[in-house]
């Protein structure tokens, strides 16, 4: 397919939201760069497909970061301040970029540097509540869907608001996405029948 065909994506890291969203670029036409990404596993090898790899070499990152239309990065700012890939040391290296950020709990507020998994996720979002229905035994151990369901999701919305960007072209744009509110937009019916008294 070759919808965004020409549009330059530099996919950092190999956390597996942003190995999503930059396979699915990468599916849509886009040449995706992925700078220092996870292939430790079959799934990572697949999420890997489509794009050209870069790692080790600083020279080759740095290029594929200055010429970048897009930018894929995952991490809270804690983290992402520390590994030089948050908004402003971005924007030093490629001023025009749209840059797509997902993290657990987003960019701001006050989860959003806490410590998160596929299943405090879950649960943090509601969706769990779709999985196993009402609770009444809590000394039950918590469902838990298979594999990382999670940050396929938040990748999903990520790849999603970012093609968006590119294809309105809003040059410069900066995307925040929680992967525990992008979980919570698929359980919206379930979490206002709760909010409204229902079980």
């Amino acid at each position: 397919m070759t919808l965004l065909a020409g549009l330059q994506v530099v996919q950092i890291g190999g956390c597996p939201a942003a190995a999503v969203c930059g396979r699915l670029f990468a599916d849509v036409g886009a040449s995706v760069t992925s700078i220092h990404p996870d292939n430790s596993t079959p799934l990572a090898e697949y999420l890997n497909h489509g794009k050209r790899i870069v790692s080790g070499d600083p020279t080759a990152a740095r290029a594929a970061l200055t010429g970048a239309d897009l930018i894929v990065c995952e991490g809270g700012p804690r983290d992402l301040r520390i590994r030089q890939h948050g908004a402003e040391s971005l924007r030093r290296v490629n001023a025009k970029a749209a840059l797509v950020f997902i993290s657990p709990f987003g960019q701001s507020g006050p989860l959003a540097d806490d410590p998160a998994a596929d299943l405090t996720l879950f649960f943090a979002s509601g969706i769990a509540r779709l999985l196993s229905g009402q609770v009444d035994n809590l000394s039950e151990p918590p469902m838990r869907p298979v594999g990382e369901q999670s940050a396929f999701i938040g990748g999903i919305a990520a790849a999603c608001a970012g093609m968006h960007a590119a294809l309105a072209g809003e040059l410069g744009a900066v995307i925040d996405v929680s992967i525990q509110e992008a979980l919570a937009t698929m359980a919206a019916a379930e979490l206002a029948r709760a909010g409204l008294g229902g079980r």
